[in-house]
């Protein structure tokens, strides 16, 4: 990131940085590296802090609409590359040090960190901030000379005082800590949650009446036979036609996948160019794609078309673009619905992946202004960026040579992320041209 002449403090942090990155500590002396590290670990916690105070401020002025993002959290998550736990910690930290000036001027100390902001965090989370209000200067005071352990004892100790026989139950406030997270791990979907008594106990019996008592030769475990109840549940709720449509579509289990590899055949593999395989490292196999997991191995997706409906979307293996519908439709019917979930899988605007299930299908060139309902004049939008290419004057270019998407500022200035990729076959988005090579292999 350029920074102007008049940022003085951060243009010499980063010259700082440069010059101690591109020092050759292999003859540095073994004092020299000691006090380094330990100098360095309190740079650390005072960039954090430092980061903190700024993105607070980002967060209460909502700076991040002007990147076209809905929220900080997101804008850490593009803006930063952050995983989403992890930017969730740093806004959490940005909001706590906001809220608590003494902590967090210990915390521009360098005195305090990361660790010990998250044991005051799971106090907030119990008692609220603003009860934490009081202990502000303890907990300052504590943090800079503390252990992280010491400080969550401490803060044992502020509860334990706020809650001396323990919380009464508060059915509103229950309700309001209900969550569910989806989260791919791996090849698998993880899922956690909390539900309020009624949601928690209608769930625990429709699954305990799909669970059945185990059968002689069953030996799956009670967990196992929990999780299996609960994909029946969901498949039947699928298979019964009374969930709402998504985008126009019923809600289906999606799988794209190659007709050689769903005839029991080797897909071939991209031949895409990417830094990897300039390095010599050869591509792998394309494998099938599933709704909301991602890749798959093929025996699955054999197993799961088995028993479905086969669409065939005969897509350009080039651009990665799918066969369109005339001009007759001014909404987009579901056949092409698939074909441009198939091409673009996410929002097209660069950055974001919100599922393309939840996106619009917004006309590049109106259907008011002559525009067909193709697709090479549809993009899947998310609602929040569909309404700032309508409304927020930002504007949008679709390649239809390529299924490129170029994004432009209402101002004129080209939107700085790389533009927006289509899918070139069942797991790979088109590389960027703008990829920075990889180092030498050694």
């Amino acid at each position: 990131m350029d920074v102007c002449s008049g940022d003085r403090p951060l243009a010499l942090l980063q010259a700082g940085l440069a010059g101690l990155a591109g020092t050759d500590v292999a003859g540095l002396s073994d004092a020299r590296v000691r006090d380094e590290v330990a100098a360095l670990l309190v740079c650390v916690n005072q960039l954090d802090a430092v980061l903190a105070d700024r993105l607070g401020l980002f967060d209460t002025r909502g700076l991040s609409d002007g990147d076209a993002v809905g929220t900080t959290l997101s804008w850490l998550r593009i803006y930063g590359r952050m995983s989403a736990p992890t930017a969730s910690q740093v806004l959490r930290r940005a909001r706590l040090l906001r809220d608590l000036p003494a902590l967090a001027a210990a915390a521009r100390a360098g005195l305090v960190s990361s660790e010990h902001l998250a044991a005051i965090l799971r106090l907030v989370s119990e008692v609220g901030i603003a009860a934490v209000r009081d202990f502000d200067d303890v907990l300052a005071e504590v943090s800079s000379t503390a252990t992280p352990a010491e400080v969550a004892a401490v803060c044992q100790r502020i509860y334990a005082y706020l809650n001396p026989d323990g919380k009464p139950p508060d059915p509103d406030e229950d309700f309001e800590r209900r969550e569910l997270s989806l989260r791919p791990r791996g090849s698998m979907l993880q899922v956690r949650g909390l539900l309020d008594p009624e949601a928690g106990a209608a769930v625990a019996t429709a699954i305990d009446a799909l669970m059945r008592p185990p059968t002689p030769g069953d030996e799956r475990t009670a967990p196992q036979r929990r999780a299996d109840a609960l994909a029946d549940l969901a498949r039947g709720a699928i298979a019964g036609g009374a969930l709402p449509t998504v985008g126009g579509v019923r809600p289906s289990i999606g799988i794209l996948v190659t007709p050689q590899t769903l005839i029991g055949g080797t897909t071939p593999p991209s031949t895409a160019d990417d830094p990897l395989t300039r390095l010599g490292v050869p591509a792998p196999p394309q494998r099938p794609w599933l709704t909301w997991l991602g890749e798959i191995p093929p025996e699955l997706a054999r197993r799961i078309a088995c028993d479905g409906d086969v669409w065939r979307i005969v897509m350009d293996p080039g651009s990665g673009l799918p066969l369109d519908v005339g001009r007759t439709h001014r909404l987009v019917p579901s056949w092409l619905r698939k074909a441009l979930n198939a091409r673009d899988r996410t929002c097209r605007w660069p950055g974001c992946d919100a599922p393309a299930a939840w996106c619009d299908g917004h006309h590049v060139i109106p259907w008011y202004h002559g525009g067909t309902t193709e697709i090479s004049n549809l993009v899947s939008l998310c609602r929040y960026h569909h309404v700032l290419v309508h409304e927020g004057k930002w504007t949008l270019h679709l390649d239809k040579t390529t299924g490129t998407v170029h994004v432009t500022r209402p101002d004129g200035r080209p939107y700085e992320l790389s533009p927006s990729q289509p899918w070139t076959g069942t797991n790979r988005r088109r590389p960027h041209t703008t990829d920075p090579p990889l180092p030498n292999a050694a």
